[in-house]
């Protein structure tokens, strides 16, 4: 099953911060919490540019090629520091799936609606208002920015 394969490379992964550091990186302190995962994120970006080095995608360059095997290795090394994340925000396979789920259906309607990444949004902070995960309101950000 694959939610099983999930939760072995979330279990390996831990056991390999935890062998790199020395530590639970995911246990420590928010702030130490944070720094992590903007190391996280800077890795993230490096390994996702090294996938696209893989592939012939300059519109300028005359090469449009995909070289599998090493673009399969950096997804590889993308998908440990994604699962680093996982790890350090506690989301589950189940979550995950349920959090994805929520978030196709919406994005469906969106795509059907005419979305156009601009209505819809805060004009304050430019979240979207109608993802559950945001909790402000044009008025609450137009509040804080007088502040």
């Amino acid at each position: 099953m694959a939610s099983d394969y999930l939760v072995e490379m979330l279990k390996a992964q831990r056991h390999l911060q935890v062998k790199a550091y020395g530590s639970d990186p995911y246990e420590g302190s928010e702030v130490q919490r944070i720094n992590f995962m903007k190391d996280m994120k800077l890795a993230l970006e490096a390994e996702l540019q090294e996938l696209m080095d893989e592939i012939g995608w300059k519109p300028w360059a005359s090469s449009r090629h995909i070289n599998r095997e090493a673009a399969v290795g950096e997804l590889v090394d993308v998908w440990h520091f994604f699962m680093n994340f996982m790890l350090v925000l506690n989301v589950s396979p189940a979550e995950l799936y349920e959090r994805y789920m929520e978030k196709r259906t919406k994005n469906i309607i969106r795509q059907k609606d005419g979305y156009d990444g601009v209505i819809g949004k805060c004009p304050v902070c430019k979240r979207a208002l109608d993802d559950s995960a945001v909790k402000c309101t044009p008025d609450d950000c137009v509040a804080m920015e007088m502040m």
